[in-house]
């Protein structure tokens, strides 16, 4: 039998073969072996320092038609087994730690934690003598279906009582405004900020890390900014006022009247009433009467009627204002500190998204006055200007600038 010759690679061949994957590579070397003129699987393996179980696994997925799944490199069940499962004693060990940290939630058994983390984990069981590493523990936890999470703020203090038919009633009216292009804003307070070189959460591109101060103190800020977002649904455009005053009533209808001035009642030129949708609670709370007062205001000088509908308590984080816009801005104002309000007020107006989210910002310089009182005209006004829904007059009326008010529910 005549002996096949030695395998030669040509410089070529080492430069095509580092373009590979691994079973390209697995498929050349089977050719190299099967092909006219080829050489030995011994010689092959010598020349492309493999061995022989790759020579043969390539012989056999190239002439008998078998590949691994679609983007995969190996068959099922291929490449090196994890060493936990070489070592039983480990996992066993594992769970015996873990199960002696673990917390859940009574109301829902799927959903678990652990109080320790791996570094405390792989201590536990070196000690017990099982010689693992980090990659190992942090394998076990994968496994486990334990990763790192972080706790979701969506569960109310409480149910209130009517809140599914308030939700109801105010997906009705959104729906029917847009239709009838009949503005519809949603508005709130987003929590006051600090402006000076203060660290923020998030992180910035940068060329070196940039310095803050190391404590957080007010005598060292440039004042604290009260910003205020009003959102229009049909648009999807936001309007931020940073005021520098306090969190009023009069703030959010002021601020309310110059978006409408100044924006809305070009867009919406026929429209002769305005839906907000607000918290029930803080500054535009539905219980406060100077709330009320302000909005009959607000109405006079406009000329339009206000349908205005409150959010149950305890359901803030459903006001769309929430998750379209102040997120948004929350994001643009992360990594850096706000040295100024022109600063924050220029970083909230480069606010974009892929959805075509635009905001306007501007800065209210106005000084509101805090703990005021209602006008001692203030029931009769309420008894003509003000119509409040029937089954829920907590959450939703009409503010109307006449004195004869047409009943909207």
């Amino acid at each position: 039998m005549k002996k096949k010759p030695p395998v030669e690679i040509g410089q070529a061949e080492k430069e095509y073969l580092g373009t590979l994957n691994e079973r390209e590579r697995r498929l050349f070397i089977a050719c190299k072996a099967a092909g006219p003129g080829g050489g030995s699987i011994r010689a092959v393996c010598k020349a492309f320092g493999c061995s022989p179980n790759t020579v043969c696994k390539g012989i056999r997925e190239l002439f008998g038609h078998v590949a691994p799944p679609a983007g995969k490199q190996r068959m099922p069940g291929g490449g090196a087994k994890k060493k936990t499962d070489k070592h039983p004693e480990w996992v066993a060990a594992f769970d015996d730690i873990v199960s002696g940290r673990m917390a859940g939630l009574p109301q829902n058994e799927g959903v678990v934690w652990i109080d320790i983390g791996v570094p405390q984990i792989r201590r536990e069981m070196l000690g017990r003598g099982h010689d693992v590493s980090d990659h190992i523990v942090r394998q076990m936890l994968k496994t486990a279906g334990l990763r790192r999470r972080s706790f979701s703020k969506s569960l109310p203090l409480r149910e209130a009582e009517d809140r599914d038919a308030q939700f109801v009633k105010i997906g009705s009216a959104k729906e029917a405004c847009i239709g009838a292009g009949i503005p519809i804003i949603s508005v709130d307070t987003k929590k006051k900020e600090t402006t000076g070189n203060f660290k923020r959460g998030g992180q910035v591109y940068c060329t070196s890390a940039p310095k803050a101060y190391d404590h957080d103190f007010a005598t060292f800020s440039q004042g604290v900014i009260v910003p205020h977002g009003i959102y229009d649904l049909a648009r999807n455009t936001g309007y931020l006022s940073i005021g520098t005053s306090h969190d009023t009533s009069e703030f959010v209808c002021g601020n309310i009247g110059r978006v409408w001035d100044g924006h809305l009642r070009q867009l919406y030129p026929h429209a002769r009433m305005l839906v907000i949708l607000c918290d029930g609670g803080g500054s535009n709370s539905s219980r406060h009467r100077i709330f009320k007062q302000d909005l009959m205001d607000l109405a006079d000088r406009t000329g339009l009627k206000l349908l205005v509908m409150h959010y149950p308590p305890y359901c803030s984080k459903s006001n769309p204002i929430e998750h379209r816009l102040f997120s948004q801005i929350t994001r643009s104002w992360s990594g850096t500190p706000l040295y100024s309000r022109a600063d924050a007020c220029r970083r909230a107006a480069n606010t974009v998204t892929k959805k075509g989210l635009k905001v306007f910002a501007e800065i209210v310089d106005k000084v509101y006055e805090t703990k005021r009182k209602v006008n001692g005209s203030f029931q009769k006004r309420l008894a003509t200007q003000v119509v409040f829904d029937k089954a829920l007059h907590n959450w939703n009326y009409v503010v109307s600038p006449s004195v004869s008010s047409q009943v909207f529910f």
